[in-house]
């Protein structure tokens, strides 16, 4: 059928429907793709039933049928889908009681909405006029981890670092999730250059395949192949996974350890995320012969939750995960370190007011839509921004120090 045009604005009936039937919007967007090949998302589906607003980049008809094909393939009737995509002029009133009353599948439609990210404080470079006044030689965000030395340890990301370390060496399975600017990069390198400074016989694997929703398991072969050994990748799939496990075998009887470090990995597609559990488990006795850890940000948690993709259990239960979080009581020794680190050489004390701190975790956090919840983004990379236009503004008001009043202007 062809989908009635009615203005944007108002729930389609589809979303009732799917509501009624126990059906996740996942369920609708599985195996549909853009034209330019990539998947649609949660997001785009979200949309179209909450304010008819159709995804820009695909075509109108081919997602409609895709999406009375699923609903079909989940039982519901053609009378049913014949009027699924009429505005629904009775309203949300009644949905989410009706939504809670479904199990599992449906839970994701709770909150069908994506709340919207708060507005944070723009990039902006340190000003001279702000490094002439505060007496900075640099500025104190750019370029700052040159070595171990640099990287900012709380208690949280010591845990997590040293659970990258051990899983590397042990054939552990293991996802670090943080939000964008959380420190996951850092990290990342961090692992790699501990690994050589202690003289760790592990070998890492970085596919560099730059869209991970196109890293596939022939990929990762690849990777392993060129990483681990001087030979050619075998052209047949059959092929590069018996050449994969030959490779692994002998070195690891050699004394070599392997981890496969996949970044951007919340980009992964489930098909992907399932074949790395048959990468984890090649062994040679009791021995693993490749451990996994993968960086992402939020949305690889998502990917990792059982009741999203059940079909991905198998993987999701094998997986540790370690969340980085937000500097919250760290905040003041995080800029001490970044201020007063030998480069810089400044006093923290003589560059922001007693009373800015607080009001920087103010600025940053935000009460959650409709709840008492709140959401901290005290995030280095959010945290560094915030400072620099801090100070921006203090030294174009002429201040002296940065104070809560100047911090909450930005």
């Amino acid at each position: 059928m062809t989908a009635t045009n009615h203005p944007p604005g108002q729930p389609l009936l589809l979303k009732r429907l799917i509501a009624e039937h126990g059906i996740a919007v996942r369920q609708l967007s599985e195996g549909f793709t853009h034209p330019n090949g990539k998947p649609i998302s949660r997001s785009a589906i979200s949309f179209l039933l909450n304010h008819n607003r159709w995804p820009t980049r695909t075509n109108r008809a081919d997602l409609v049928t895709h999406v009375e094909r699923q609903l079909r393939a989940l039982g519901v009737d053609d009378e049913a889908i014949a009027s699924a995509w009429d505005a629904d002029q009775r309203g949300d009133d009644n949905l989410p009681v009706l939504m809670r009353r479904k199990a599992g599948a449906a839970l994701d439609w709770i909150n069908p909405e994506p709340e919207l990210p708060p507005k944070l404080p723009e990039t902006e470079m340190l000003t001279p006029e702000a490094t002439q006044l505060f007496r900075l030689p640099r500025d104190p965000f750019t370029d700052d981890v040159q070595g171990a030395e640099d990287v900012f340890l709380s208690a949280d990301q010591r845990y997590i670092r040293e659970a990258m370390y051990q899983a590397a060496r042990h054939g552990g399975f293991l996802a670090v999730i943080g939000e964008s600017g959380a420190g996951k990069t850092t990290l990342r390198r961090d692992l790699i250059e501990r690994i050589a400074r202690d003289g760790e016989t592990v070998s890492i694997i970085q596919p560099r395949t730059i869209d991970k929703t196109r890293l596939t398991a022939a990929a990762i072969c690849d990777a392993i192949i060129n990483d681990c050994s001087t030979q050619p990748p075998c052209r047949t799939m059959e092929a590069k996974a018996r050449q994969v496990e030959r490779i692994l075998t002998d070195s690891s009887r050699a004394g070599n350890h392997h981890v496969l470090l996949i970044e951007e990995a919340h980009d992964l597609q489930i098909k992907t995320l399932k074949y790395l559990k048959r990468f984890w488990e090649l062994e040679d006795g009791f021995r693993k012969l490749l451990s996994v850890v993968l960086v992402g940000q939020p949305e690889l948690k998502v990917l990792l939750d059982e009741r999203q993709n059940p079909d991905a259990r198998e993987v999701i239960r094998r997986c540790e995960i370690a969340e980085l979080q937000p500097l919250n009581g760290n905040l003041e020794e995080y800029l001490r370190m970044k201020f007063e680190c030998p480069r810089i050489g400044a006093d923290l004390n003589k560059i922001f007011a007693p009373d800015a701190f607080d009001a920087i975790r103010e600025r940053l956090t935000h009460r959650r839509l409709g709840t008492s919840a709140t959401l901290s983004l005290l995030y280095p990379l959010v945290v560094n921004n915030t400072v620099r236009k801090a100070m921006n503004l203090a030294a174009r008001m002429g201040e002296q120090r940065v104070t809560a009043e100047i911090v909450r202007e930005v």
